[in-house]
């Protein structure tokens, strides 16, 4: 009979293991060694300058765009990207706050202007091409994550980051140096079943040797890492999280990359019952978020300004 173990994040947040397809055939497992076996690192004596880049990203309000018998998905939507700083506490920089209209099956609308008092907010108009619900909430996340990019790519090139962090996969921004991306929901069996056992295996501060990812976006290297230890009735992979760099970079960078982030993340592992997504939504993040998150603004004023400015612009619905 199977065992029932617990998942600590809150069930608001979906689990922190969730796969949904399989992984791809080019994945390469001897990249860096023939034995499967858990990699210990070295001790790190001096923190190197690291800084996280996240966003976050809202539906203020679900709507429909009709014209002649053409009726498709719509939204109108904001995001907020910016850095955090690895200091006690995190030090928060760079934020942007964006907003769009963002409307699927190819259809153009003029730009969504919401009054709040004396001051308009602007929703620019998106389209995409695609008529499922899903589609305009895709939109939205691939404007988030463009947001999050170029944010990476002027920290990436002002030359103060030691270690730049990337709160996702590497889709949008992969260069080879310093630049990691941390996935926190594993969506993915990326390891087959007479390998994965060694997730299991890790302890706190240890990950799995290096792995190739080919696939049609990017070639990446990655690894595992257990930041922190779970309850005795948490799943096997409480406190897991997956990192990747870009395979431009060279071997041993990719190594040094892999050891470094072993050793000095469980540094930054949130404590179950503080964060939702503890222990694998690191601290400067979880700071990051709700910063962000404040920078949104108020969801039911900004629902209220929308609502009225679809009714400024066409009444009510026939």
């Amino acid at each position: 009979m199977p065992r029932l173990r617990v998942d600590p994040w809150d069930p608001e947040y979906g689990g922190s293991v969730e796969f949904e397809e399989l992984a791809p055939a080019s994945v390469d497992l001897e990249v860096e060694t023939d034995r499967w076996e858990a990699r210990v690192p070295q001790a790190v004596t001096r923190l190197p300058r690291c800084a996280f880049v996240d966003g976050v990203r809202r539906i203020d309000l679900r709507l429909y765009a009709e014209e002649a018998e053409l009726v498709a998905p719509a939204l109108a939507g904001s995001w907020a990207v910016g850095s955090a700083w690895a200091a006690e506490p995190p030090t928060i920089d760079q934020v942007e706050v964006g907003r769009a209209l963002v409307v699927g099956g190819g259809l153009r609308h003029p730009d969504l202007v919401a009054w709040i008092g004396g001051q308009s907010l602007q929703y620019p108009c998106r389209s995409v091409s695609g008529r499922s619900p899903v589609d305009p909430m895709q939109g939205l996340q691939n404007q988030m994550r463009e947001a999050e990019a170029n944010l990476a790519s002027r920290i990436f090139g002002s030359g103060e980051a030691e270690l730049l962090i990337l709160d996702g996969p590497l889709t949008y921004f992969s260069v080879a140096g310093p630049v990691v991306g941390l996935i926190k929901r594993q969506s993915r069996a990326y390891l087959p079943p007479e390998r994965s056992d060694i997730l299991g295996e890790l302890a706190p501060g240890t990950r799995t040797p290096l792995f190739g990812i080919g696939d049609q976006q990017l070639t990446r290297y990655s690894w595992y890492v257990r930041i922190a230890s779970g309850r005795p009735i948490d799943g096997v992979m409480t406190g897991i999280v997956r990192l990747e760099v870009s395979a431009e970079s060279e071997i041993d960078e990719a190594i040094r990359l892999a050891d470094l982030t072993a050793a000095i993340l469980p540094r930054f592992a949130s404590r179950i019952g503080r964060d939702p997504r503890a222990p694998q939504n690191l601290y400067p993040v979880g700071k990051l978020e709700s910063v962000l998150r404040h920078r949104l603004g108020d969801p039911l004023l900004l629902r209220r300004s929308l609502e009225a400015a679809v009714w400024r612009e066409g009444g009510p619905a026939a």
